[in-house]
């Protein structure tokens, strides 16, 4: 499973690439060619409408270079247009860093003596070793890590290392926009609930997923490529079929917890919001929680009957991504 993705996808951890200490010692690399090819990218996008109110649903890439631009009009245009705008998490809070930070140290490590080579049969020690080396990360720190801690450093570290940069996300820059231009901005989670779904995990799962990405390593640059370029054409049905099958086939309580679980508290939040305010709302989540059949939040959001479509999209490219709602 290319399960480094959920970094850009499924949780926006951006305050983590600048809290864990692996990051302060390695540089990101120039943008690879595949970002230079995609002049404008054109996320997918869901409307969700009663008799008052409006609600446009975007699916955020949570890390991306800086130079791209995934502004188009239409996008431009429903964020605009929202008096209320809901994200994930509050990532550019003052005290967010600060919170991050004191999670990562307090739960973050195992106890003295206990490393992840220690863990590992001496094969998948080894490829830790080169993976580490190879995004330029000092092995002693990620060597006393969590799994789960170990498996989020180098994710992030990975897309950084393709260029991609946290506070580029589409998620940091609408937030510092909907802040500035006085919107009302609301939050699903907070910072510490975010991290809550790693630090949580039971030790056998963690140490599985960091496994399922030593042994993907090598397919990482493709797969992550693919998803990219999925998330960039607005292709829900391959952003599912390359997010959400491998979560859900290889990892399911992680599925569970990171998706499932999410969309349906995130469902029940935004119709309380529908049934009691009108006028016009934008909501900026990770592209994973808006795909995937009868798990995802429009799919949830029609089920209680509310219209739901494809929006800023051509009618046959709506029909072809039919099943993601």
């Amino acid at each position: 499973m290319k399960i480094v993705r959920i970094a850009a996808l499924a949780v926006s951890l951006p305050a983590l690439a600048a809290a864990a200490p692996a990051f302060a010692q390695a540089q990101p690399a120039a943008p690879d060619i595949l970002t230079e090819t995609i002049e404008v990218a054109t996320p997918a996008m869901w409307r969700v409408a009663d008799a008052d109110s409006e609600m446009i649903l975007l699916g955020t890439f949570h890390i991306l270079p800086p130079s791209l631009e995934w502004r188009n009009d239409t996008l431009a245009a429903a964020f605009d247009a929202a008096d209320v705008v809901w994200f994930e998490v509050d990532a550019n809070a003052p005290d967010a860093q600060t919170k991050t930070v004191n999670t990562v140290m307090t739960q973050g490590f195992n106890p003295q003596g206990v490393t992840l080579t220690g863990m590992l049969n001496p094969e998948d020690a080894q490829k830790l070793q080169e993976i580490v080396g190879e995004l330029k990360l000092p092995f002693a720190a990620i060597d006393t890590m969590r799994p789960w801690n170990a498996f989020l450093s180098l994710s992030v570290q990975f897309i950084i290392n393709q260029g991609f940069q946290p506070g580029s996300g589409v998620d940091s820059v609408l937030l510092a926009d909907a802040k500035a231009g006085g919107k009302d901005v609301r939050f699903f989670e907070t910072i510490e609930q975010q991290l809550a779904f790693f630090t949580g995990l039971s030790p056998e799962v963690e140490k599985e997923l960091l496994l399922i990405t030593i042994r993907d390593w090598d397919d990482q640059t493709a797969a992550f490529d693919d998803l990219f370029t999925a998330w960039a054409t607005g292709d829900a049905e391959l952003i599912d079929t390359n997010m959400n099958d491998d979560m859900r086939d290889q990892a399911p309580e992680v599925y569970e917890r990171l998706i499932v679980s999410r969309n349906a508290e995130w469902a029940e939040v935004l119709d309380a919001s529908l049934e009691a305010e009108s006028g016009k709302v934008f909501v900026a989540v990770g592209a994973a929680h808006l795909v995937g059949g009868e798990f995802s939040v429009p799919a949830l959001l029609k089920a209680k009957g509310y219209e739901v479509s494809r929006y800023g999209v051509e009618p046959e490219a709506a029909n072809d991504n039919k099943q993601a709602q």
